[in-house]
């Protein structure tokens, strides 16, 4: 009784805070009224039916539906601790050690590539232009700290060591996956399949959503030659309602028994559409028309300590040398595509095969348009790679 009357007078300070913000011209105002709204979600107060141009009554009831940003997704992944695949419980920091070479934690400031898409619109002097020059000299130096400073983006979540990142060898791995006729090859999934849409999405439309996106990859993917199974299912709309921190174990178990059912299936594609805030709409421009960027996205199944055992991943190398070729490829292919590669703390489902992807596909600020316009290219991208048609692999 004692903590919920704490509860309530601590929500109603909260409520008062916002109301002097929102009739304040603070430049902090937005990030403040951000940070007070998700916590008072986070504390499980109603959740608005409002529009969502009424934003200061929905930052007061604290509804999630406005705060599907960075800022929720690390509420949602706080979660996946106890929650993601097994539902084990532990803690940030419950690993065993370092794995014996030198550690650096994760820390997307000390990162080189922190700045958005900043390695995609740089040029090296005297190494070529474009990004395909940062390739190039990651063939010639093979160098670790050079692979993590130009490729990568370490979440604080995790931490990394030399022996995971070996470039030549990671390069170099057989990756390549010959077509079977009639055969489905490659799965694509959605684990955030209801709660992730673009700027101009229509409620209610599938189409309009990472869903209708991933209808685009798929039929890009089988023009250039694969066949593809393509699950729908909305696995974070549990028992009627957006539950984003189970959604990791209820994918699991439905691509578990697809898997089992297709045994052809060798690669996997957890299909998402990233949140970055408001006022970042980025893109490039392919074939002429307005793309979305592309990230690939590596569970390292590691918190800054170490090893997460109850995560084991037995496929992790190989992940990582599939989202390293396909990005390099990328990089070669279409100047500006590809985010660095994100690498976080959990496991993400990507122990379910070699070939598994997590991909973020374009942002919040998108158009359904520049989204489906990246299902081209990503889908070449991917193929070249499983038909080894790919420069130094």
């Amino acid at each position: 009784m004692e903590k919920r009357l704490f509860r309530i007078i601590l929500s109603a300070a909260l409520i008062a805070l916002l109301i002097l913000l929102e009739c304040s011209e603070s430049s902090l105002k937005e990030q403040i009224l951000e940070k007070i709204g998700t916590s008072l979600a986070a504390n499980a107060l109603p959740v608005s039916r409002m529009s969502r141009e009424d934003k200061l009554l929905q930052v007061v009831m604290g509804n999630p539906l406005y705060f599907q940003n960075a800022d929720m997704e690390r509420l949602a992944e706080s979660k996946l601790i106890y929650m993601e695949n097994n539902g084990k419980g532990g803690a940030a920091g419950e690993g065993q050690g370092a794995d014996g070479d030198s550690d650096l934690p994760g820390s997307a400031d000390a990162s080189a590539v922190a700045g958005e898409n900043l390695a995609q619109v740089q040029t090296m002097k005297g190494a070529g232009s474009g990004t395909a020059a940062y390739v190039n000299k990651l063939r010639e130096n093979k160098d670790v700290s050079y692979l993590w400073n130009h490729f990568y983006i370490i979440d604080s979540t995790t931490s990394v060591t030399k022996s995971l990142f070996p470039v030549e060898d990671m390069l170099k791995r057989n990756m390549t996956l010959p077509a079977k006729a009639g055969k489905k090859q490659i799965l694509i999934y959605h684990t955030h399949g209801a709660s992730e849409a673009f700027s101009d999405s229509r409620r209610g439309r599938d189409s309009d959503s990472v869903i209708g996106v991933g209808r685009a990859l798929k039929q890009e993917l089988e023009k250039n030659g694969y066949q593809v199974y393509h699950d729908e299912t909305k696995y974070d709309f549990i028992n009627g309602q957006i539950d984003r921190s189970k959604a990791y174990n209820t994918s699991l178990d439905g691509i578990t028994k697809i898997m089992k059912e297709n045994p052809d299936i060798q690669v996997t594609i957890d299909l998402h559409r990233d949140s970055v805030g408001k006022n970042k709409h980025t893109y490039t421009m392919i074939d002429g028309k307005r793309t979305a960027i592309v990230m690939f996205f590596n569970g390292m199944s590691r918190n800054r300590s170490g090893k997460i055992d109850y995560l084991y991943n037995p496929n992790l190398e190989a992940n990582l040398s599939f989202s390293l070729q396909l990005k390099c490829h990328a990089m070669e292919q279409y100047d500006g595509f590809t985010k660095p590669i994100y690498l976080k703390g959990y496991r993400y489902n990507l122990h379910v095969a070699e070939r598994s992807l997590l991909i973020e596909l374009g942002n919040e600020n998108n158009t359904v348009e520049e989204a489906k316009n990246a299902a081209a290219p990503l889908a070449k991208v991917i193929a070249d790679v499983l038909k080894g048609e790919v420069k130094g692999f």
